[in-house]
């Protein structure tokens, strides 16, 4: 006798968890992708499928669970953020589940897949990728999902970040006001991470429209970075500024100043992002942009429960003011 399919089977050859089925066979179709729906529904009809009421009604509650998915939980501003989401969370009646990326992107599908399998309500990521061909199995799940700190482009859930391009437009300005000559932009890679690329986006669209020359050195594992660093202060005629786009960088940079002799300010201005303490205690007082990971932690969590408790989503970016704070490095 030919065995009688089950919602498993059709989970399986639709690619999809039995979760998404069931909201198929319930006609929820709240964050459901049409591909999804087409893709299910002949599954179904090829497969000959005649649903039963347990298949219907799987999964009809909530586990009162979030997903959490960051990049690096060894970053500091990692550790903010997920305070920011469990403060509010503990308002709720929902719980999370952390799961690190440690970036790279064949763990983070990894963790993806097991948030699902742990039936999470929703889910709040940090991406590592940039484009949402990467993140498909959270379209085919149809989860309700929110990013903070990057995105993914073209724009497929909300997200909550820093306002990095207007904060680098103002960056650009305070460097033109203090009459510095050459920018040299300092990243680790900033290929696929929107947060750097619109840093670089907004200091280079002010720099372009003055006469202040920039250019970029993306750091890689190797320190053949600092020697090029050292050697384009040292060389240039100009009143050079460095502009750090996070501490991950920031503070290496002001190690290889010191090694070098290179003295803050009167040999070269530094300003960057940073998400420590450590800014003001550093000599002479590095001036740095402040965000605001617990706040953006907390509105990206208001956010997704509301989007939880109304069935409803968008695809609307929020932006977190940051606060430039003045020292005595430019």
């Amino acid at each position: 006798m030919k065995k009688k399919l089950t919602i498993n089977d059709i989970a399986a050859q639709a690619n999809v968890s039995k979760t998404t089925v069931s909201r198929f066979l319930n006609h929820k179709y709240d964050n459901m992708s049409e591909a999804t729906k087409n893709k299910i529904a002949q599954t179904i009809e090829a497969s000959g499928y005649q649903p039963n009421r347990q298949a219907q009604t799987l999964k009809t509650a909530s586990t009162h669970t979030i997903g959490v998915s960051v990049a690096d939980l060894s970053n500091l501003y990692t550790s903010r953020l997920l305070k920011g989401i469990s403060t509010f969370l503990h308002q709720t009646k929902y719980q999370m589940i952390i799961m690190d990326a440690d970036n790279n992107l064949q763990r983070e599908q990894n963790n993806l897949q097991v948030l699902l399998n742990e039936n999470i309500d929703g889910l709040i990521i940090q991406p590592l990728a940039h484009h949402p061909d990467n993140y498909q199995i959270i379209q085919d799940n149809a989860l309700p999902t929110i990013q903070v700190d990057r995105y993914v482009e073209p724009f497929t859930w909300p997200a909550v970040v820093s306002d990095n391009f207007q904060k680098s437009v103002e960056v650009a300005q305070l460097l033109e006001k203090n009459n510095f000559k050459h920018v040299i932009i300092i990243s680790n890679s900033i290929t696929g991470i929107s947060s750097r690329m619109n840093r670089v986006q907004g200091i280079t669209s002010h720099l372009q429209s003055i006469d202040i020359s920039y250019e970029l050195l993306e750091i890689e594992n190797s320190n053949d970075w600092q020697i090029q660093l050292q050697f384009k202060i040292k060389e240039s005629s100009k009143k050079v500024a460095i502009y750090a786009l996070n501490s991950q960088v920031l503070w290496p940079i002001m190690r290889v100043l010191k090694a070098s002799n290179l003295k803050v300010p009167q040999d070269v201005g530094v300003i960057g992002f940073n998400d420590d303490d450590l800014a003001d205690l550093v000599a002479p007082g590095i001036t740095a942009i402040e965000q605001q990971p617990i706040l953006i932690g907390e509105t990206a969590t208001q956010q997704l429960i509301d989007n939880l408790n109304q069935h409803k989503s968008n695809t609307d970016i929020t932006r977190i003011k940051s606060k430039i704070e003045i020292r005595n490095s430019l």
